[in-house]
């Protein structure tokens, strides 16, 4: 049975979203921490934890590095801030530094429902409205989406070949460059030359920064990055 903790020190919030998930996945159990002791005692019980979807606020700090203190009480635990505001950077700081994905709290209810689906299948989940491929590019801090080009019958803002798609598709998905060159059926240098440009072509500083625009960005052009 996949094991869910809602820790947040907002007693409404907390049951609210402990609601929404239980009745979207009837067959997890749903358990509340309201504070940082709590949750600390959540992670350490000797049943693992499969999601923690932890408030900022309730951490007592805005420092990412937090998660090595959950990781210390849990390591097999995948984890998810919630918060009620943030920028795009401020999210690809906390995704570098090991979590699985930033829940807002302005998201609608379906949205936060797909975002616990995504992490619990092993992808990142961002909100849509924070990248600069979403609904909305009022989150993406002091960036700038970038200009979309029409090419062909679709919106692709970078022009990407059918190949660099397969390989942002898969890098969505957290594949390493041998296993991208295992499932396109390519040597791994010839993956990891893939990889590299699309980073350049993408304008992104490391893979997780392409992983986290992947999704919205292959929404766009159409690809499911499922497969």
């Amino acid at each position: 049975m996949t094991r869910i903790l809602v820790a947040d020190d907002h007693a409404l919030y907390r049951t609210g979203l402990r609601t929404i998930l239980q009745a979207a996945l009837p067959e997890a159990e749903l358990l509340e921490a309201a504070d940082f002791d709590g949750l600390m005692r959540s992670l350490m019980e000797d049943q693992p934890l499969h999601l923690a979807l932890i408030s900022r606020n309730l951490t007592g700090s805005t420092d990412p590095q937090i998660i090595w203190d959950f990781k210390r009480a849990s390591t097999t635990t995948r984890y998810v801030i919630i918060s009620g505001n943030g920028t795009f950077d401020q999210v690809l700081h906390y995704i570098a530094e090991g979590f699985h994905g930033f829940i807002s709290k302005l998201q609608r209810d379906d949205e936060i429902v797909e975002a616990v689906q995504e992490v619990l299948a092993g992808r990142l989940a961002v909100p849509r409205g924070l990248t600069p491929f979403g609904s909305s590019a009022e989150g993406y801090g002091a960036r700038e989406a970038p200009q979309r080009r029409t090419v062909g019958s679709q919106q692709d803002p970078f022009g990407l070949t059918r190949r660099q798609k397969d390989v942002l598709a898969l890098i969505a998905d957290g594949l390493s460059n041998r296993e991208i060159a295992q499932a396109l059926h390519i040597a791994e240098p010839t993956a990891k030359i893939h990889v590299s440009a699309l980073m350049r072509t993408l304008n992104v500083r490391n893979r997780t920064e392409a992983a986290v625009l992947a999704k919205d960005l292959l929404r766009i052009l159409k690809v499911d990055p499922t497969g």
